[in-house]
């Protein structure tokens, strides 16, 4: 169904045909006999190889379409889906996770699309892929990490302007994992929780300083006398210097 004006949304009974869930189904008209031989030339380009019977794969085929919406969640039911070629349509949404049920897969074609978010670490569980291909679409992140995906060309993944990671060749920028300490966090939780020792040092400084000089004059009334003795003596003693410095500068002026 390639290459038609096939438009609207998947329907979700196709990926539930009984030929894409059931072995038993698959196994009855998996192998059908030909009418007729059928003759493929061989590598070698001698004696054609003929074939007497005919082998349908588990396989879907709707790329160059105008097909649209999610592709359903119900995709993880065809468990023995080997081929699925879905590239340049309108898919969008994110590539769902019950892809990882496809255990068979052997080709993945979802290139030329609108599909977003992450590529699902699920897919790495998909061993028997020997063709992946999810170029132009709007998806981000890094690439799930397997020797299987970076075995790939950076072709397959090409078009993804937020995609990162091999074998692309922009590197993911260092994200912090969610079980690390956030540093910022932790020096807040750290200053919230620090003793104010600044300020007890200095209310204790202030107190004692203060009582340390008038608790005296409160209790003890000889140090009281004295203290104010001394007040009354500065107090003299300075009126004096200002009286004398009050006289130089008349006479000074008088005799001018």
């Amino acid at each position: 169904m390639d290459f038609n004006l096939l438009s609207g949304k998947i329907p979700k009974e196709l990926w539930m045909l009984p030929m894409l869930v059931s072995e038993q189904a698959a196994a009855q008209v998996g192998r059908t006999a030909s009418d007729l031989p059928i003759f493929y030339p061989s590598v070698d380009h001698a004696i054609p190889l003929q074939y007497n019977f005919l082998y349908y794969a588990p396989y879907i085929s709707l790329k160059s379409n105008n097909l649209q919406g999610n592709i359903p969640s119900e995709i993880g039911q065809s468990k023995l889906l080997k081929t699925l070629y879905l590239s340049n349509n309108n898919f969008s949404g994110n590539i769902p996770e019950q892809i990882a049920n496809l255990k068979d897969m052997q080709i993945l074609d979802l290139s030329m699309n609108q599909l977003s978010g992450n590529i699902p670490a699920a897919v790495t569980g998909l061993h028997f892929l020997s063709k992946f291909n999810v170029s132009y679409n709007n998806l981000e992140g890094p690439i799930p990490s397997s020797t299987q995906l970076q075995s790939f060309d950076a072709s397959a993944f090409e078009g993804n302007l937020k995609l990162c990671g091999d074998p692309l060749p922009n590197k993911c920028k260092r994200i912090k994992g969610t079980d690390e300490p956030d540093m910022n966090n932790t020096d807040a939780d750290m200053k919230e929780q620090k003793f104010p020792w600044f300020y007890v040092s200095a209310a204790l400084g202030f107190i004692i300083g203060f009582w340390g000089v008038f608790g005296p004059l409160v209790f003890l009334q000889k140090w009281r006398y004295a203290y104010y003795y001394f007040l009354d003596n500065v107090h003299n003693s300075f009126m004096v210097m200002i009286a004398r410095s009050m006289a130089r500068v008349k006479g000074r002026f008088i005799r001018s």
